[in-house]
């Protein structure tokens, strides 16, 4: 067939909606009508599932399941059935717009009892085995959230409160602001009745993404909360995201507040968030005392998370000291717990700040490797600002080592890949011009130089050309 014979897509689009609807026209009625409802499963189902949501006995499930994949119309892969997208569109258009509706409602209801099940899990030992089920039920969480922000707010925002742990654990932050945005976008000022809390977790969601006008809005709910928070994590969120923007008697009264709990990775927290920013001199006293008790609960409940935290706080407590080299070596723990939790923007974050330290310390080829995994890992995980760190870092592992000519290359590349759509695009841009100021005043063009650095907004007195 020559290049003008062949048919165009509209025509094999044609051609393949009829051999799947004769494929259709030929299953028994009640396979018809499951295959219609799996539309509605966006990601993939178990027979637990499919049974739960069609209100089906589990054998029977699982049998009109065989039977679909036995026609090809479906596949199983590690115990997951799924539909492929051609055939899942023709059959949503078979269910009428109220019988949709329904099971979208349905679909969404299943899976909040998965989320609350398993957010119990997330801050103990099992916490791996439940992160791994949410992570498979990825594609139709989102689509339950998206169906539940324009049909039912209160269950959108029970699922946002209750992935808050499983989203910030796997560093998945983008992903719970997008979430929260969309949501708080339909609620607008008005927090529904007895929600303050999962309403209040929306809102740190999307100031944590630094959309400053939450913090106000997200103080109010927190003064007017006069009980111990229901979410263990939400003492968390809240002291990391508004902690620094908010008085410290305010930060003191929700800690001692909470201290009321029984629950022992809320005690934990506790700890841990005694040492952040917006506490008194008292208050912060004996930080590295909370910070070891904090890593002995986390540790003593099996939760990884909540270690990482403790041992990243306790690797800036030891860089602010001096102590780079045991800062190193906790960053190194922290590492390796979130190459367990599958974090890797975690990771690269931490490859970053590990590679800073050891430029400090003047091992130059171990902190080159460093930002090389991290830049590895930020590309896989879609996350920018630590895309634009390992850069940046790489330029400056080569300007230490001599190489100037490479570093200015790279430092170029990191410049390049600023995109000017994410929040810390600012700040990037910035290091890479300083990077390039230094780079120039190294190699001993002061003009360069000094071009960068009005570039990068650096007054004279705030930039130190060759040392570092």
């Amino acid at each position: 067939m020559s290049h003008m014979e062949l048919p165009c897509d509209d025509e094999r689009h044609g051609r393949l909606r009829k051999v799947i609807a004769w494929s259709w026209n030929q299953l028994p009625p009640v396979e018809r009508v499951i295959a219609a409802r799996l539309a509605g499963f966006s990601g993939g189902a178990t027979a637990e599932s499919v049974a739960a949501v069609l209100d089906l006995p589990r054998p029977i499930a699982a049998r009109l399941l065989d039977a679909l994949t036995e026609r090809s119309l479906l596949t199983l892969s590690s115990g997951r059935y799924r539909m492929p997208e051609t055939i899942r569109a023709y059959a949503g258009e078979q269910l009428t717009s109220a019988e949709a509706d329904d099971l979208r409602a349905r679909h969404a209801a299943y899976l909040l009892k998965l989320v609350q099940q398993a957010d119990q899990h997330l801050r103990g030992p099992d916490q791996l085995h439940w992160a791994t089920l949410l992570r498979r039920e990825s594609d139709n969480l989102h689509a339950a959230i998206s169906w539940a922000t324009d049909h039912d707010q209160r269950l959108a925002l029970n699922l946002v409160a209750g992935l808050s742990t499983y989203w910030w654990m796997h560093g998945l932050r983008g992903e719970a602001a997008s979430a929260a945005r969309g949501l708080l976008a339909v609620l607008g000022p008005v927090v529904p009745d007895g929600l303050a809390e999962e309403y209040l977790l929306a809102v740190l969601h999307t100031a944590s993404s630094g959309r400053a006008e939450g913090i106000a809005e997200a103080r109010v709910i927190v003064e007017e909360l006069d009980e111990t928070f229901r979410h263990p994590v939400t003492v968390l969120l809240w002291s990391v995201v508004l902690g620094p923007f908010v008085p410290p008697e305010l930060v003191s009264e929700v800690l001692d507040r909470n201290e009321l709990s029984t629950d022992p990775w809320t005690l934990a927290a506790l700890q841990l968030c005694a040492t952040y920013p917006g506490l008194t001199e008292a208050q912060a006293a004996g930080s590295d005392a909370n910070l070891q008790s904090a890593l002995a609960q986390f540790q003593l409940v099996g939760d990884r998370w909540g270690s990482s935290l403790a041992l990243n706080a306790l690797a800036e407590a030891a860089a602010s000291s001096g102590r780079l080299e045991r800062s190193a070596e906790l960053i190194g723990q922290a590492l390796s717990i979130a190459d367990e939790l599958g974090s890797d923007e975690e990771a690269a974050l931490l490859l970053c700040r590990r590679g800073d330290l050891r430029l400090r310390l003047r091992k130059v080829h171990p902190a080159s490797e460093d930002y090389r995994q991290a830049l590895v890992r930020a590309k896989r995980a879609g996350v920018p600002y630590a895309s634009a760190a390992a850069r940046i870092g790489l330029a400056k592992s080569a300007r230490y080592g001599g190489d100037l000519a490479k570093a200015q290359e790279l430092a170029l590349l990191a410049l390049a890949h600023c995109p000017e759509d994410w929040d810390e695009a600012e700040l990037a841009m910035t290091e890479a011009l300083a990077e390039l100021a230094a780079i120039a005043a190294a190699a001993g063009r002061p003009d360069e130089a000094h071009a960068w650095r009005l570039k990068a907004g650096l007054a004279p007195e705030q930039y130190r050309p060759a040392g570092r």
